[in-house]
């Protein structure tokens, strides 16, 4: 697969791709149903040495697509940073797959949101997570 695979299927570049978010994409999305819908086509440099997808680009794309879903739930106005996020690798993925990724809040109080997230390819889940993020600022 290519980037034009999900341009042709009605993705646009996501928003907001500055520093590393955009080293390790680009990362596609797409409005679906009530809910944002987050891609990303696995290159060369998304590897590692052993020919799958990097267990870091996986936790990269879990931050950031989880990271989105909580702006586009709350406004992307309001500032808050990671504080932790458990993962749990469920599959490997190749080169020219599409993972998708989509997240939610599930959780949030007046300082802190309690979000999760999952990847996964059109055959099989990629990795779960659940984390929680602080509002730094409004």
């Amino acid at each position: 697969m290519n980037n034009q695979y999900l341009i042709d299927a009605g993705f646009e570049v996501c928003q907001k791709q500055e520093g590393f978010s955009e080293l390790s994409g680009p990362f596609y999305e797409k409005k679906q149903g009530g809910y944002w819908l987050r891609a990303l086509v696995i290159e060369a440099k998304h590897l590692n040495p052993e020919g799958v997808v990097h267990g870091g680009v996986l936790l990269s794309m879990t931050d950031y697509i989880v990271y989105r879903a909580i702006g586009d739930e709350i406004t992307h106005d309001i500032q808050f940073a990671t504080i932790n996020l458990n993962t749990q690798f469920l599959a490997a993925a190749k080169l020219g797959d599409v993972i998708y990724g989509k997240g939610k809040i599930t959780r949030k109080t007046h300082s802190v949101i309690f979000a999760e997230g999952e990847l996964y390819t059109n055959e099989r889940p990629i990795m779960s997570g659940t984390g929680i993020w602080k509002i730094i600022g409004r």
